[in-house]
């Protein structure tokens, strides 16, 4: 189905007459919104339009970065220096491994582990942020998209993220999802890795 006719399919569900309807588990509002990585920038202007007209009918709309809230995450670690070493380190094992870019992006992979899979580092600051853009917002005309998350591959996985981000949430959240669907449940995150059917999520 075409990005377009998607598009049109979420935001109908959105202003669903009984309130949102992305999903059917009211207590867990999420969908994936999936287009491929080569539809990046026509996804974003079909959704600039789409955000228009819902403002026109009162929503709120709200974002969250991934990619910039992970920079600022990482800059607040080890007194500021952490970005720097892991730069350093980087630059070292691509010389190490002459010019073989796998292991130092497997050295950076690990590395950049350890915040990502501790539910209480950077999953929870994502939580957190979309706690406090929405706390005070109707949540019946309200929707959040979490952006640039391709900024991320290949160290993270949106499946990852979301198995963190089902408490608390209220109002309806979007995640944009670049890659390829290769059936009806499968993803391939960027059309580069291994097909993920761990997803709880609507998926349009």
């Amino acid at each position: 189905m075409k990005l377009e006719r998607r598009l049109d399919d979420l935001i109908k569900d959105l202003l669903s007459p009984g309130g949102p309807n992305i999903s059917t588990n009211r207590n867990y509002p999420f969908a994936l919104f999936q287009y491929s990585p080569h539809e990046e920038f026509t996804m974003r202007a079909k959704l600039i339009e789409q955000i228009d007209a819902l403002r026109g009918k009162g929503w709120t709309i709200l974002n969250v970065d991934l990619f910039s809230t992970l920079i600022e995450y990482l800059e607040e670690q080890e007194e500021g220096d952490l970005i720097d070493a892991l730069i350093q380190e980087e630059q070292l094992q691509y010389k190490a491994s002459r010019s073989n870019y796998r292991f130092p992006l497997k050295t950076l992979q690990n590395s950049l582990d350890v915040f990502f899979k501790d539910q209480d580092k950077y999953p929870r600051v994502i939580l957190e942020q979309i706690i406090q853009k929405t706390e005070n917002s109707d949540k019946m005309k309200t929707v959040i998209f979490l952006s640039r998350i391709g900024a991320l591959y290949p160290f993270y996985r949106t499946s990852s993220l979301l198995r963190y981000l089902d408490t608390g949430i209220r109002v309806p959240t979007i995640v944009l999802y670049p890659g390829e669907r290769l059936e009806q449940y499968y993803l391939s995150f960027m059309g580069e890795m291994d097909a993920d059917r761990d997803y709880r999520p609507r998926i349009y």
